[in-house]
């Protein structure tokens, strides 16, 4: 797992200037999810998601945490997770690297040398400093060697800070970006020292003839706007921050080039993780195992993706849905904040993928004549909201409902008065 990485940053989704040969691969070998988004576009409450299973609305962990034991133990309400029934059946578990849901050891491992966030990318100082990725490969690789010795099977996480800001990375990997007109060469190095270290990792499998009983899952909790869409490099339903990679690969067992088209997210990560591992999926977790789209069946699948988010600061709440071609986010100014209002947003995912023109409410006057023969999308509108409400319902986030409900009034009162 990396902490930040947009989808687009990696050769195998498109990116032409990236060098990432090493997810790249594992993507040609197996599965690579085309609409892979994060259900909240911050660390600590995606965390909380993916090993829980439900969305933050539920577990309540809506904000980074910092200076806490145990959040899952101390805030969390859904402290059931993913690794409880792993080591109940048998499997050796083992977390390296970024926790970022308290800063001691959780008691859900066999092996802990995890941290909580914070303190940047390298061990002493950057200059002559240990790269703490590299440390962490290093950490696992002598961990597999330990495991391909025994008879017990194993569930290890590495989760990598980087790309996250600071963006930092070992100098020769800069190479590639520098004096390239390349915004952020710090951010795309770290992606290629990431990658570097997972080639690292897939032959320490090869080496311990473990490549075809272990299964790999490359992904992110969350991307990175660059502060583009404001003061923070993520809180926000844009691409840039809630679609994340996720490549799949399981050699011999997976086909290998599969593109998975449908909607998913990490809340699928614990339904899958208990799938492959023989065990009950509860019948309470939001997501769905992917094993089924991982097969090639053809099962009934969401229609589109649900995010949920706060900005920080005015605490704007915001709940979102995305299809293949629109994006709805509805958004509730709670503070009132003078200077800050509340707006929704509306997107044309095919002609405008990169999100720059709202067209929630048009046609509407604006500095640039930008939307004024824009025709109104009120017929959009209105099945999009039906579509969150829906989404809504399914995992019991009656704030969604609400949201949907209140806005479906507002567009009642907007076509009484023919706008």
């Amino acid at each position: 797992m990396t902490d930040q990485q947009r989808w687009d940053s990696l050769g195998c989704n498109g990116n032409r200037f990236v060098s990432t040969p090493n997810v790249d691969r594992l993507a040609e070998a197996g599965a690579n999810c085309k609409n892979s988004f994060t259900p909240w576009p911050v660390c600590t409450p995606a965390r909380a998601t993916m090993w829980t299973g439900v969305y933050p609305h539920q577990h309540q962990v809506i904000y980074n945490a910092y200076k806490m034991d145990n959040v899952l133990k101390e805030t969390s309400h859904e402290q059931r997770t993913v690794f409880e029934p792993l080591r109940a059946s048998g499997y050796t578990t083992a977390y390296f690297g970024k926790w970022h849901l308290g800063e001691n050891d959780p008691g859900l491992f066999d092996v802990w040398k995890g941290f909580n966030s914070s303190g940047g990318h390298w061990v002493d100082d950057i200059k002559d400093g240990i790269y703490k990725p590299d440390q962490q490969t290093d950490e696992l690789i002598a961990f597999i060697k330990e495991q391909a010795n025994g008879n017990k099977p194993f569930f290890a996480v590495n989760g990598y800070y980087p790309p996250h800001d600071p963006y930092t990375a070992p100098k020769r990997f800069y190479e590639p970006y520098r004096d390239q007109g390349v915004p952020y060469a710090g951010y795309y190095a770290a992606v290629s020292a990431i990658d570097d270290n997972v080639g690292r990792l897939v032959s320490a499998l090869e080496e311990a003839g473990l490549t075809e009983d272990t299964i790999i899952v490359y992904y992110s909790d969350h991307g990175d706007h660059f502060s583009y869409r404001g003061s923070d490099h993520k809180f926000s339903c844009h691409e840039d921050s809630i679609k994340v990679p996720m490549v799949i690969s399981w050699p011999g067992t997976i086909e290998a080039g599969i593109v998975i088209d449908e909607f998913v997210g990490l809340q699928d990560l614990m339904p899958t993780i208990l799938d492959w591992a023989g065990q009950d999926v509860p019948d309470y977790l939001h997501g769905k195992s992917l094993v089924p789209l991982l097969e090639g069946k053809s099962v009934p699948w969401r229609e589109a993706h649900y995010t949920e988010n706060v900005i920080r600061g005015p605490f704007i709440e915001q709940r979102s849905v995305r299809t293949k071609e629109w994006k709805l986010i509805l958004t509730r100014n709670v503070r009132f904040l003078q200077g800050y209002t509340a707006q929704n947003e509306l997107y044309d995912l095919l002609n405008d993928p990169e999100e720059e023109l709202n067209i929630y409410k048009t046609p509407r006057g604006d500095s640039h004549n930008r939307f004024r023969n824009t025709p109104p999308q009120t017929d959009i509108i209105e099945s999009l909201v039906h579509l969150l409400r829906k989404q809504a319902e399914e995992i019991d986030d009656q704030l969604g409902v609400d949201m949907a409900d209140f806005t479906r009034v507002e567009i009642e009162k907007r076509k009484a008065i023919g706008e």
